[in-house]
């Protein structure tokens, strides 16, 4: 007798559980999975913290600091989508974060435009090592990540802006932007929905079909007649525009430029793809898990420092917790 269903009320089986899991697709049990552990993490969180963290004022407080994460982290999400890695997001945050500051006296629009077009360039670099050169994406974009410092050192002349280049005083519209809110959803929070609904229209366009078939099988791809470098070149371009974004964002939080910023944020963003099952070799994965990834990260770091668990240890603990959940996924099998 199978044991993969019992007898309901009216006498007809009723699939177990297990069963039901089984007939979901790939990207629907990631879903699930990631859920259940967000699901964990948040008791787990307000058991540790008395119920802290559950207060208003800090979990505004977790969305607020990690608005950057989350958009970087639908950039990662979209170059991994391509069995691709991008090390240069940290790197695009500084550079967008100083080219916003230092044209600001041609105005917020303007400015970000600057910002958003130099991210554009990195991406199209980075495509373009990655397809005309062959190069491997860790490797072009480890590359990239250290000239685009450079380049953003060179820029302030090695110090943080906390003016334009011409002199003038960050607007108010900028320094401000983390204080305003519209029906109660703070503007950084806005920004974050329109990247996430641009990315998610991205990718259920035919456009984005494409590159999850180029990540499942690029040999196939390009036999079925896609073509795969010019869908890859536009997905890191893609890709590092969003990161830029993401530099503005931050930029407006601290009030300044940063040519050092976003060391650790290449980490971060690849930590939540991967907590939210997307496949590092590509062609799996939703943007909505990587955003429930991010999640339980900002959670993590949070809690940690609301129980006063020392700096020195929370990249461990992260780490642990991180390994830990990949190694489940691995397990589990597709």
């Amino acid at each position: 007798m199978s044991n993969e269903s019992t007898a309901g009320p009216s006498g007809t089986e009723s699939p177990q559980p297990h069963a039901l899991i089984r007939g979901l697709t790939n990207d629907q049990r990631d879903l699930v999975s990631v859920s259940a552990i967000l699901l964990v993490v948040v008791v787990v969180a307000a058991l540790a913290s008395g119920g802290t963290f559950l207060q208003p004022g800090n979990l505004v407080n977790v969305l607020q600091q990690n608005v950057v994460l989350f958009v970087l982290a639908i950039a990662q999400f979209i170059v991994v989508l391509t069995s691709g890695i991008d090390l240069s997001v940290g790197a695009v945050v500084a550079l967008s974060s100083v080219l916003f500051v230092g044209y600001l006296d041609f105005g917020v629009l303007p400015a970000l435009l600057i910002a958003v077009a130099g991210g554009a360039l990195v991406g199209l670099v980075n495509g373009l090592m990655v397809v005309l050169i062959r190069l491997p994406s860790f490797v072009a974009t480890l590359g990239a990540m250290q000239i685009v410092y450079s380049i953003a050192k060179l820029f302030t002349g090695g110090a943080a802006l906390h003016a334009s280049l011409g002199g003038a005083p960050i607007p108010d519209a900028v320094t401000g932007f983390y204080d305003r809110s519209v029906l109660a959803l703070p503007y950084p929070t806005l920004v974050f929905v329109a990247v996430f609904i641009a990315a998610l229209v991205y990718l259920r366009s035919s456009v984005g079909y494409f590159l999850y078939a180029i990540g499942s099988n690029d040999r196939a791809a390009r036999f079925a007649g896609l073509p795969a470098g010019k869908l890859r070149v536009g997905a890191y371009v893609v890709a590092s525009a969003i990161t830029a974004i993401g530099g503005v964002l931050f930029a407006a939080r601290v009030s300044y430029g940063d040519p050092q910023a976003g060391l650790w944020l290449p980490l971060d963003t690849i930590a939540a793809v991967s907590i939210g099952g997307a496949s590092l070799t590509g062609g799996r994965g939703t943007i909505l898990a990587t955003v429930l990834g991010v999640l339980i990260i900002a959670i993590l770091n949070n809690t940690m420092n609301l129980i006063g668990i020392s700096p020195t240890l929370q990249p461990a603990i992260k780490g642990l917790i991180i390994i830990l959940t990949v190694f489940l996924y691995s397990r589990r099998g597709s």
